[in-house]
């Protein structure tokens, strides 16, 4: 029998009786999306890096973990990368392609590549979708339904949604005075940080905005649910922070929608996510406690790469623990 070492690293091999499992959540992915007018696409396997670089798509920590190298020419060549993610290469796509003014519902199935250390995945199969064109208070109210509907269809149980914004906290830093750089230094250290280190983070920047050391400690360490918890978001940071009423507003109505649809939610002020191009709301689904499917606006992301300013959000799931749960492998 062959050693399993002649398997890259990070790798898998999927046999027949997994094939049946991705093809199943496959299907019920595409069927739910399809339901709803999202048309199917597919990008090329390797892209320039520059396309992920000019967006901010690669903060520091995910820059380190792509595979790079040179698509040589001759004397000539461009430093292009092994996809690491599904939006930009969507957002290409739909600037390059799509002639008309209608919005454009777009999804898509096919790997990504992240270098993780030891045993780690380093190939992914990744579902999402993408909605260009549509206005936010729409749109986001569209894509967590879907986002929804698509775990139920799948078997997942005990839904719950963690909802952020990422004007939240990017007006505080405005506000306070933090330069770009700073700015981006200061988000580093919150994105996904435990509430000490949270905590921490706020101290040192209500030394410089000592007029927001209220509203810092409510974004950087409290979360919660219902419009009471919105109210005190609102209480506290429009007095001091007046340019964060629109990412307030919608926060709002998101959590507005999801209410109205009965589904769980949590909202965390400072953003959940690693990707530095996310502009609105950003969330996350889990069920029975384990993250599904992540998502949010990136309204920016199309001018980035020299195209067109149109309102746009996605998200994205891997389709092996999609599969997994369809096939009662992992909680429902």
């Amino acid at each position: 029998m062959l050693d399993d070492g002649l398997r890259s690293r990070g790798m898998r091999d999927l046999g027949p009786e997994a094939m049946r499992r991705f093809r199943a959540a496959e299907r019920v992915f595409l069927d739910v999306a399809g339901a709803r007018r999202y048309q199917e696409i597919r990008t090329p396997t390797i892209e320039p890096l520059h396309l992920f670089t000019a967006t901010s798509a690669l903060s520091p920590q995910l820059l380190d973990r792509v595979y790079s190298f040179l698509d040589w020419d001759g004397w000539s060549g461009e430093r292009v990368v092994l996809r690491p993610d599904g939006t930009v290469p969507a957002a290409r796509w739909y600037e390059q392609r799509w002639q008309t003014a209608e919005p454009a519902r777009l999804c898509y199935v096919q790997q990504v590549y992240r270098f993780e250390a030891g045993e780690g995945e380093r190939e992914r199969w990744q579902c999402g979708v993408e909605l260009f064109g549509l206005p936010a208070l729409e749109a986001d109210a569209e894509l967590l339904l879907l986002a929804r509907d698509l775990l139920v269809a799948i078997g997942g149980r005990e839904l719950r949604f963690e909802l952020s914004h990422a004007g939240l906290i990017r007006a505080v830093l405005e506000a306070a005075g933090l330069d770009p750089a700073e700015r981006a230094e200061v988000n580093e250290r919150l994105l996904n940080a435990d509430p000490e280190r949270a905590l921490a983070v706020a101290a040192e920047l209500a030394a410089r905005f000592p007029a927001g050391s209220a509203a810092l400690r409510l974004l950087c360490s409290v979360d919660g649910t219902g419009a009471g918890y919105l109210q005190n978001l609102r209480a506290a940071l429009l007095p001091v922070v007046p340019t964060i009423s629109t990412a307030l507003d919608e926060l709002q109505a998101a959590a507005a929608a999801l209410d109205a649809a009965g589904n769980a939610y949590r909202l965390v002020p400072t953003t959940a996510s690693n990707i530095e191009y996310y502009t609105g709301l950003t969330f996350r689904l889990l069920a029975d406690g384990t993250e599904c499917m992540s998502g949010g606006r990136y309204d920016g992301l199309g001018e980035a790469i020299g195209g067109r300013a149109v309102p746009a959000s996605g998200f994205g799931a891997d389709l092996l623990r999609l599969a997994a749960i369809l096939a009662g492998d992992e909680p429902r």
